[in-house]
């Protein structure tokens, strides 16, 4: 059934994002169910939606095993920028964040790694308390403490995931049920597809609403 979305009602992939024919099908078919955790009713049985997570980042994986750390990280990366605004909204001075990019800086540019001990204790040096006492805040700043943790590669899907969980079905991006399924469609049309071409989508989907990211992408050129 195709849900009623106020930017994406209809299922359109961009000219730009060049896809073999068989993820497309899957995007269509994903883009063409309903979904509990997006808060829509639904006559018939779908996978739950981290199934259906595992199964595109799978895609991923059959395509091209040598760049699947890069795509993760691209992913993780895109997201993180969809957070950002819910952090500013909270926290303005807050600048774990940019210090969270410098390390990603480091990793893309000079192929510093971290190892899965030394990234949790940067973890737990950053972010001192378990809580900031609201949802939102808290899952926006999981999603940094998982990019973190999507530089380890062996860490690196399973971060993703709890990234995407924090994006999509929480509140890291924005609370509550309302705009729910036009997000996952954002991810779904824009993110998925930009990712497999290794780009950064022509938007982002924030607390704001979509934003153009024209010079986001400058972080990522020539890496």
């Amino acid at each position: 059934m195709q849900t009623d979305s106020s930017h994406y009602q209809t299922f359109q992939i961009y000219d730009n994002y060049k896809i073999p024919s068989s993820l497309h099908d899957l995007l269509y078919q994903v883009w063409n169910s309903s979904y509990e955790e997006l808060y829509e009713e639904s006559i018939e049985e779908t996978i739950s939606l981290e199934e259906l997570y595992v199964k595109i980042l799978n895609a991923f994986e059959d395509n091209n095993f040598d760049s699947l750390h890069y795509h993760y990280l691209l992913m993780a990366m895109i997201m993180s920028q969809a957070v950002l605004p819910t952090i500013k909204a909270y926290l303005p001075d807050d600048t774990r964040p940019q210090k969270v990019y410098q390390y990603i800086d480091n990793y893309l540019e000079n192929k510093i790694t971290l190892a899965n001990s030394e990234i949790t204790t940067i973890i737990n040096e950053l972010f001192l308390h378990p809580s900031e006492g609201n949802q939102a805040i808290d899952e926006a700043l999981d999603v940094f403490k998982n990019l973190l943790r999507v530089i380890d590669f062996e860490g690196a899907k399973e971060a993703l995931l709890n990234i995407l969980d924090d994006c999509l079905e929480g509140y890291a991006i924005f609370p509550g049920s309302q705009g729910k399924r036009d997000l996952f469609n954002w991810w779904l049309l824009e993110v998925v597809p930009a990712v497999w071409c290794l780009q950064f989508p022509e938007t982002v989907y924030t607390i704001k609403g979509l934003q153009d990211t024209k010079n986001t992408q400058e972080r990522l050129n020539n890496r």
